[in-house]
């Protein structure tokens, strides 16, 4: 088997049969979907059920009882017998060659990982994601949806069960351990926008998730010996993943607990890189973030928020 398509399934019967279909049709023969439903309520257990006995050569199905993305994932790579491992949520899909010029590019440069772009729809407009398109490889989208990883070489690495974040987590692990990452420049990667996906839900407690998730990463390069190759690394994580994208995302809820989990983020920052806008860092990040994250760090985020729906007015 050349890949594994591993699907999470959870209340989703509005997509899922888009999205079944965009891997049915693959023009890859060797290719296996590992639909795994997470304990659907609204009637996709019977479209998954549906669409394994119409396929049973290409769709392997499971049911358990909820307990979220991570753990249905983890649940896939434990029955996935392909070469690679690809991710597709269930209310997304793909373009029908994606696999098959993937994995061949994965071969023709003997790839460990290999990265493809992404287009984001939503109710009144596409966006074109070019995240192919990179200069250090801790830049790229932590999607594991738009990738494909080679079974091998992520040997034990799993998503952590109960967080947000957990692609970052799982993505993250696997660039740490290689430079054998190779790229195509096609947005073969197709996202629904909804409201109740992590990147927009109103949970600002559940953010603390990403401190979480970054303290697992400093773990792990401590474990495998990583942290002083890292440790600039470490530096921008810190910057732009808590600083910036979690807090701008947190600004922009109506949650009353966001004040205290901002400051809580802003905390960790001041203390691990008290000066880090002294540092060359910071200093070669973009000015627009560079601005953002100083406004963030000492407590100007309603400013940094101001800013940023200008900027998404003007556009």
């Amino acid at each position: 088997m050349k890949i594994s398509v591993i699907v999470p399934i959870y209340n989703t019967k509005e997509y899922i049969r888009e999205c079944l279909d965009s891997l049915v049709f693959q023009t890859l023969d060797e290719l296996e979907i590992i639909a795994v439903d997470d304990g659907s309520t609204d009637g996709t257990t019977d479209i998954i059920k549906e669409y394994a006995e119409k396929y049973p050569e290409k769709i392997k199905a499971f049911f358990k009882e909820n307990g979220g993305q991570a753990d249905a994932r983890n649940l896939g790579i434990a029955h996935a017998n392909g070469e690679y491992l690809g991710f597709v949520d269930s209310d997304d899909w793909v373009n029908p060659e994606m696999y098959l010029e993937m994995y061949e590019k994965a071969k023709e440069e003997d790839a460990d990982i290999v990265i493809c772009d992404t287009t984001d729809h939503y109710p009144s407009r596409d966006v074109y994601h070019h995240a192919s398109c990179f200069t250090d490889k801790f830049t790229v989208t932590p999607s594991a949806c738009n990738k494909i990883f080679k079974r091998e070489f992520v040997g034990d690495i799993r998503f952590p069960i109960g967080l947000w974040y957990e692609d970052f987590e799982f993505t993250t692990k696997n660039l740490m351990l290689t430079e054998k990452i190779s790229v195509i420049h096609k947005g073969f990667y197709h996202c629904h926008c909804r409201e109740v996906s992590t990147m927009t839900n109103n949970n600002s407690q559940k953010n603390l998730d990403m401190i979480t998730v970054i303290n697992n990463l400093l773990d792990f390069a401590n474990q495998n010996s990583l942290q002083e190759k890292y440790k600039d690394t470490f530096e921008y994580l810190h910057i732009d993943h808590i600083l910036i994208s979690t807090i701008n995302r947190l600004q922009a809820q109506k949650n009353k607990n966001k004040k205290m989990v901002i400051k809580t983020m802003r905390k960790v920052v001041r203390e691990r890189y008290p000066r880090f806008y002294k540092g060359e860092i910071f200093g070669n990040m973009p000015r627009n973030r560079k601005i953002i994250a100083f406004l963030n760090y000492i407590g100007l985020s309603c400013i940094s928020k101001m800013i940023l729906d200008i900027k998404a007015a003007r556009r």
